[in-house]
């Protein structure tokens, strides 16, 4: 454990104490610690968590707020008296990517409810990362793990997830899935939302249809580079692999796929951007080629990004219920917790709840006239 974390756990003890006595505020979870402290939930989740890639300052502002509310989940108030853990973890690809901090949000507001504390843990799509933070989850650490891994088809991290439900931490997959098991799972519909939101740059005249697609080891990526691909065949239109560029879901490397698009000969006149990150380094290179949306070139994104809403791009989108998936992880892990460890009959069904996308329509689809 390092320093930080150490600190971490004696202010905890003693917010915990305050709280047994009634001083702590009641309700308050990270997401309010977040706002109050003018940053995101998942650098609170860092700070916690005893995250070293936090600025002094920063760290110091947070620890503040939650001495001075006397802030401690209810649940681990719990288990430091009773032992008991009532912590899930929560593991993500991308800490950075506001999409998880809208997740984390839907998880910790429910997790909340029923009296549980979240923490949050960043893997940067790093496979050996994601294998040394599974190896560190105990079962005196956590009661359930809902996890958005790296890749689907990485048989440790199948490996390591079977144990954990075989140890009695409950698994539920987020977004993202494995595909050698049959864990419980909270997902979209990426495959039917890709298939909308490429024939609606068809529809709008364009035959020449770029694509950032992401990693085709997750399921988002295969699923949305899939409907990609079925809209074009529905259409009749060829497909054609200069036009296929991958972003790998990061700004920079959506910049330089974007990059290589429009560096191309014969140029797709409209770009279908598969996640949000992509769709931000597809931005940066317009604006600095002096590109425009509807002039030089037509685009739709996946997934919404809220700080367009403060500019003048106005970008048609998928947009997903990504605080309600959150949310429904959380139920699921709740639902798990109350019957599969109550029961002696094994599980035949996986537990699967999908939920739609829905594709804004904004005017960055349409061909320049």
């Amino acid at each position: 454990m390092t320093d930080i974390a150490g600190d971490a756990i004696v202010n905890a003890y003693t917010a915990a104490e305050k709280w047994r006595q009634g001083g702590a505020k009641a309700g308050m979870n990270i997401y309010d610690i977040a706002t109050a402290a003018g940053v995101s939930s998942a650098t609170v989740s860092r700070v916690v968590n005893g995250n070293k890639s936090v600025k002094e300052e920063t760290r110091k502002k947070i620890l503040k707020i939650i001495e001075e509310n006397n802030y401690v989940p209810n649940s681990f108030a719990r288990s430091l008296r009773s032992g008991e853990p009532d912590n899930i973890a929560f593991v993500v690809p991308d800490i950075e990517n506001p999409f998880f901090g809208k997740l984390l949000h839907g998880l910790s507001d429910t997790a909340n409810k029923y009296g549980y504390n979240v923490f949050m843990y960043g893997t940067n799509e790093d496979i050996s990362l994601e294998h040394r933070i599974l190896a560190g989850i105990k079962k005196e650490m956590v009661r359930g793990v809902v996890i958005t891994p790296v890749s689907d088809e990485d048989s440790d991290t199948a490996d390591r997830l079977n144990k954990m439900e075989d140890n009695q931490i409950p698994v539920v997959l987020l977004d993202r899935d494995i595909t050698s098991c049959a864990f419980d799972g909270v997902f979209s519909s990426d495959y039917e939302n890709s298939y909308e939101a490429v024939n609606c740059l068809i529809n709008a005249g364009h035959r020449k249809i770029g694509a950032v697609i992401g990693r085709l080891d997750s399921r988002p990526g295969r699923e949305r580079f899939r409907g990609y691909k079925k809209a074009l065949k529905d259409a009749g239109i060829e497909l054609r692999d200069d036009y296929i560029t991958n972003g790998n879901f990061k700004v920079k490397e959506a910049y330089e796929g974007m990059e290589r698009l429009m560096n191309l000969e014969d140029k797709p006149t409209a770009v279908f951007s598969m996640n949000n990150m992509s769709t931000l380094g597809c931005l940066t290179y317009m604006k600095e080629h002096g590109m425009k949306l509807g002039r030089d070139i037509s685009m739709i994104g996946f997934d919404e990004i809220e700080e367009l809403k403060c500019t003048d791009i106005s970008l048609t989108v998928v947009d997903r219920p990504i605080y309600e998936m959150g949310s429904a992880a959380l139920e699921l892990l709740e639902f798990k917790f109350n019957s599969d460890q109550n029961s002696e009959k094994p599980r035949i069904m996986r537990r699967i709840n999908m939920l739609k996308g829905e594709l804004i329509i904004r005017g960055s689809e349409r061909i320049k006239k």
